[in-house]
């Protein structure tokens, strides 16, 4: 018995030896975080993606920030994609190409969590997103628009095509994601993941891995084909919207594939009833993304898909603008 008891007692100082170990560590991780987060500048206070009027649309979740050319005729949405460093930088060569050759009043949303937009600490899921985007519809505009997405936003723009059918008339989805069966980390990436959110460390790493050189070797190793097309506008302001307050708290959910939404190929892409073009690479090549349930999903909807390759990486409209804008406009001016 007293063997015993002096077994546990070692077992128990052993525990609490480690135990303020592991405390102290995630302490100094909180300490650190808090220190650094001091320094950095609200959302609000990063200069804007685009040469155009700044709005904001109150919803339930956040101020929502729209960059808006005022027009007359249909509107038109810009709807970014969701990354670490996402925000409307990504649709400006859309943004002004439709400026210089339309009248009809554009706008460009920053997702809440991104861009200029809110930045909360909440819990991010689609839902949030999904209720961001019918807000806009239908509260921003005063008419039907046509809706351009990129990645991920693509899933956004078409689940709205039918949840919000009345306020869409079309959709361009530029590389949409949800066209392949791998999405997402595996078990052990996500209990990884949530380790580090909940401790801190994934926002200390997410500012380490979004310095300038990191963020042109993510561009040129997963975005684009053509390393010299990769713009420094872009690197610049990838940069400058991942270091403010609340940068890290979105791009934590989408990694961790908490933003895909279910089954979008066949549910919601299969699905649509209103005119979409899909433009994918003519060869994706080493992107992060990859198309092959594009077939199938063309095969099930073909009376309201149409598809088109274009060149380039998952950006063509930085990468190959010519032959991107010859695909794209042709589409949205038809009746």
């Amino acid at each position: 018995m007293a063997d015993d008891q002096q077994s546990s007692n070692r077992l128990l100082q052993r525990l609490l030896v480690a135990g303020g170990t592991v405390a102290g560590a995630y302490a100094g991780l909180a300490a650190t975080r808090w220190a650094y987060q001091q320094t950095l500048p609200p959302p609000s206070s990063l200069p804007p993606a685009l040469d155009w009027e700044s709005r904001t649309l109150e919803t339930p979740q956040g101020r929502t920030h729209l960059y808006v050319r005022p027009g007359r005729g249909t509107p038109v949405v810009l709807l970014h994609s969701f990354n670490a460093v996402a925000s409307s930088i990504e649709m400006a060569p859309i943004a002004e190409h439709l400026a210089e050759t339309t009248e009809r009043p554009l706008y460009a949303v920053d997702w809440l969590g991104f861009g200029r937009s809110d930045r909360p600490a909440l819990s991010y899921t689609p839902d949030v997103f999904g209720d961001q985007l019918y807000h806009v519809l239908t509260e921003a505009l005063d008419a039907p628009a046509d809706l351009i997405a990129l990645s991920l936003g693509c899933e956004y723009a078409a689940w709205m095509g039918l949840q919000a059918a009345p306020r869409v008339r079309r959709l361009a989805l530029l590389s949409p994601t949800g066209l392949t069966t791998h999405r997402g980390p595996s078990r052990l990436g996500s209990a990884a993941l949530a380790l580090a959110g909940r401790s801190g460390a994934f926002e200390l790493l997410f500012y380490r891995l979004t310095r300038r050189a990191s963020l042109r070797r993510y561009y040129e190793r997963q975005v684009f084909l053509d390393a010299d097309a990769i713009p420094e506008r872009l690197v610049d302001y990838a940069y400058d919207t991942s270091h403010v307050k609340g940068a890290a708290h979105a791009p934590r959910r989408f990694v961790d594939g908490s933003l895909f939404l279910p089954d979008v190929a066949h549910e919601i892409y299969g699905r649509l009833y209103r005119p979409t073009l899909l433009l994918t690479p003519e060869t994706p090549g080493p992107t992060v993304q990859q198309f092959d349930l594009l077939p199938t999903v063309l095969d099930q909807n073909d009376h309201a898909l149409t598809h088109h390759t274009v060149p380039g990486g998952l950006m063509p409209h930085w990468e190959a603008p010519d032959a991107f804008f010859e695909t794209l406009m042709p589409f949205l001016t038809s009746e």
